[in-house]
């Protein structure tokens, strides 16, 4: 199946201790069950060992590394030369073809097929954990009930797979899928520009600065996450910021301008479209942006469901010039690269 290309590290690991499951308790294909175990051992900090015990199974005991390594080629060979004995080879070729030494019940085999349809869904090139579990979960009507007791609904699974991000779970080999679904790349400019007033909140980047003055807007005034929203409307062709969020709608009178990134975020997610690059320059003579940098990447990162590496930040001032020079307003420039898929 082409898609096992794009399991992430943590999604194959799942299928690594499935593996040593099913040799253990001497079953000749990989269950779903198999799976999930598996699936836990390979990631504790989403699927916490107490949550498969409450339900009913015990987690596999992976402490002992080169013990394990041990048993598992015994265990395998073993498998092997039964197989071999009871003519299966065709079956297990047949599991290569897969990308395992081992074959997978037809349900595991429909788990995968449904994990590698919400990745799609989700616009994500490699296939994670979160979508395997989605996977067991819409598979298996008894997992998925067991799971359920365990807290685990539809919408916390949900959740998991829309915050998944290609190369979080390690990088995939994915050269084939990329030849069949190519990347495009797509580019935004976005600009905007408020007066400053004594007695008002300076907001930018999503952070509140200590100073005198502030912006006169409908929002917070937060110039840098209006620049960067119209930046990333135009690159994905959704229109401007004051489409969406118009000045005549008393709602967002003195909203969190953070929350118009979290929409945009969003509708990029719907078209399939990720961030690839933000580049800003926010134009100000008072107070010095550059010590405030790291928080303001942290919390525009968080709102785009990117990591802040993706977001880089300048800071000038206008040399005295025009009514930025005096101090009078702030202004912001945003170029944005996207990539759809």
């Amino acid at each position: 199946m082409n898609s096992i290309a794009r399991f992430s590290d943590n999604a194959r690991g799942a299928f690594y201790w499935g593996f040593l499951c099913a040799l253990r308790e001497q079953h000749k294909q990989m269950s779903l069950l198999h799976v999930l175990i598996g699936l836990q051992a390979a990631n504790p900090k989403i699927l916490p060992p107490a949550d498969l015990k409450k339900m009913g199974f015990e987690p596999l005991d992976i402490s002992d590394l080169s013990q394990i390594q041990s048993e598992m080629q015994k265990l395998q060979m073993q498998s092997q030369l039964e197989a071999a004995q009871e003519g299966l080879g065709a079956a297990n070729d047949s599991a290569r073809a897969w990308g395992f030494g081992f074959p997978l019940l037809e349900n595991a085999k429909a788990a995968l097929r449904a994990a590698a349809s919400c990745a799609d869904a989700f616009g994500t090139r490699s296939i994670g954990a979160a979508h395997l579990l989605h996977g067991i979960f819409v598979t298996d009507a008894a997992l998925a009930e067991k799971l359920r007791g365990a807290n685990w609904t539809d919408v916390k699974i949900q959740t998991l797979c829309r915050e998944y991000r290609d190369e979080q779970e390690g990088t995939v080999a994915l050269d084939a899928f990329e030849m069949m679904r190519p990347r495009i790349t797509r580019c935004g400019i976005g600009y905007d520009l408020h007066r400053l007033e004594a007695g008002r909140k300076l907001i930018v980047g999503g952070i509140e600065l200590p100073f005198d003055k502030g912006p006169v807007g409908h929002s917070d005034g937060d110039v840098l996450a209006h620049a960067l929203c119209d930046a990333l409307f135009g690159a994905a062709g959704l229109g401007d910021i004051g489409s969406h969020f118009p000045d005549t709608d008393p709602k967002w009178k003195g909203a969190n301008s953070l929350l118009f990134l979290e929409h945009a975020r969003k509708l990029l997610d719907e078209k399939r479209i990720e961030i690839e690059n933000v580049d800003a320059v926010v134009i100000l003579e008072r107070p010095k942006l550059g010590p405030h940098f790291p928080k303001m990447r942290e919390a525009l990162a968080k709102s785009l469901g990117v990591s802040s590496e993706k977001i880089h930040l300048k800071a000038k001032t206008n040399e005295g010039v025009d009514a930025v020079g005096r101090g009078e307003a702030i202004a912001c420039h945003v170029a944005a690269t996207l990539v759809s898929r």
